[in-house]
């Protein structure tokens, strides 16, 4: 007689995904992949239960979602369907793109409210606590809330106010004393592959836009753990901010910044300095508190320029004095071992049921020299380890692959994620949220 549990709905994700060049056949065969992904993993009715659908298009199909969207309602029937175009997207093992591809995940998450929404950024001036509270109405901010998946055009959305009003929005009062705490997180990114405003395209529920930012809001029955990987390592030595306006970094110990900066460069190896070919980045320590700084405790920044004449150096980010940074470097082998480290720790918990990532553009085979680095990491992290002597014995492949988790996302124009207690927006990193019910943890590794 089977077990009661057995009878109780659990969280259920497929994927699927396409490279034909027709919409209507690559939709059809990426529900198709869905489909089995779910019925394999689940011998009740989980398919007649769907209650979300993500995908990813790539830009020959961004002005076909419309008929995309058609295919996944009438064969899936999801209660919420989010689709977003994307210059190269993500699907289980694979990159896809810039050619015709689409990438789907979804399915029965019992237990989980969704909240859609759509934001245009019109709200006008306004203190940044009313901001906060205007968008934590808009997405849907409740005690139980554990991830507000949010996708944005970068063209028509002014990130600079909406991230801080993202990551405020999340507190809440817990007690008549005034204390606070901070509810889930917020993650997702910038999409791309519109090289002008108007290119990109986002649906939600039936509607298109190719402005603002759409989203759907998870709370419930659900944990969402992410991962952010920024894969930069630090060089050269930890410098205090003593000028700057706006984004300018004027003045770093009192030196103009751009000869500081060239200062603390001067020691480096041969490796390090054919490293800094390919660009030199900006950390901004997160937690001036500590009393040293090592690699996870900086977000990541771009340089934007220099002037020699004055010595002041231009970063993609709002900075002030008294803020501690250091210079950074991107490479393949850091952003490797560190994203290898975070899954470790992962592997605490239970097998996920799914995830979706937001990777960097410049995440991409490129990069790393091999297929699908990111999405091949986090789909096989969790694989069991092979009893060699029973696959022998059942005459099975000794090192036959596990499927992987189901898997899908996007190479954006920026990520957005949780750092510590709070919400950024990144560059050169990977968020990857991993779908489990909650409190699974497995002590025994």
């Amino acid at each position: 007689m089977p077990d009661a549990e057995d009878h109780q709905p659990k969280l259920v994700i497929g994927s699927g995904s396409s490279t034909l060049a027709d919409p209507v056949d690559a939709a059809s065969q990426a529900v198709d992949q869905f489909r089995q992904s779910i019925a394999d993993q689940s011998t009740r009715s989980s398919l007649n239960s769907i209650d979300l659908v993500i995908g990813f298009v790539t830009p020959p199909f961004a002005q076909r979602v419309g008929m995309i969207a058609d295919v996944l309602r009438a064969r899936l029937n999801p209660r919420h369907l989010l689709l977003v175009s994307s210059g190269v997207i993500a699907g289980d093992d694979y990159e896809l793109g810039p050619s015709a591809a689409i990438s789907i995940f979804g399915g029965c998450f019992p237990g989980v409210q969704v909240h859609p929404y759509m934001l245009d950024a019109t709200w006008g001036a306004m203190d940044p606590a009313a901001r906060a509270n205007k968008i934590g109405a808009t997405i849907g901010v409740n005690e139980t809330m554990a991830a507000s998946l949010f996708f944005a055009d970068p063209y028509s959305v002014p990130m600079v106010n909406l991230v801080p009003a993202l990551s405020e929005s999340r507190i809440q009062n817990a007690d008549p004393q005034g204390n606070t705490h901070r509810i889930g997180t917020v993650l997702g990114g910038l999409i791309s592959g519109g090289n002008e405003p108007g290119n990109n395209t986002l649906f939600l529920d039936g509607q298109i836009r190719n402005y603002g930012a759409v989203g759907l809001t998870l709370s419930g029955n659900l944990q969402v753990d992410t991962v952010i990987s920024q894969g930069c390592r630090p060089i050269g030595e930890p410098m205090v901010i003593t000028r700057a306006r706006g984004n300018l970094i004027l003045e770093l110990g009192g030196k103009p910044a751009i000869d500081a900066i060239r200062d603390s460069l001067q020691d480096l190896g041969e490796t390090e300095r054919e490293l800094l070919e390919n660009g030199l980045l900006i950390g901004r320590v997160i937690n001036e508190q500590q009393a040293r700084f090592g690699r996870g405790d900086f977000l990541i920044r771009k340089i934007m320029g220099g002037d020699e004449q004055s010595g002041a150096l231009a970063v993609a980010d709002l900075i002030q004095a008294g803020q501690t940074i250091q210079p950074h470097i991107h490479d393949a082998q850091t952003a490797r071992e560190d994203l290898s480290l975070l899954l470790d720790a992962q592997r605490l918990y239970g097998r996920p049921a799914g995830a979706m990532i937001v990777s960097c553009t410049e995440r991409t085979q490129t990069f790393f020299g091999s297929q699908a680095h990111d999405g091949r990491a986090i789909r096989h992290a969790f694989d069991p380890i092979s009893d060699g002597a029973k696959l022998a014995k059942a005459g099975r492949e000794l090192n036959a692959p596990d499927q992987g988790i189901p898997l899908a996302g996007m190479f954006g124009a920026g990520q957005i994620g949780p750092i510590g207690q709070s919400i950024f927006q990144h560059a050169h990193t990977l968020v990857a949220a991993l779908f489990r019910e909650p409190d699974e943890v497995n002590l025994d590794g």
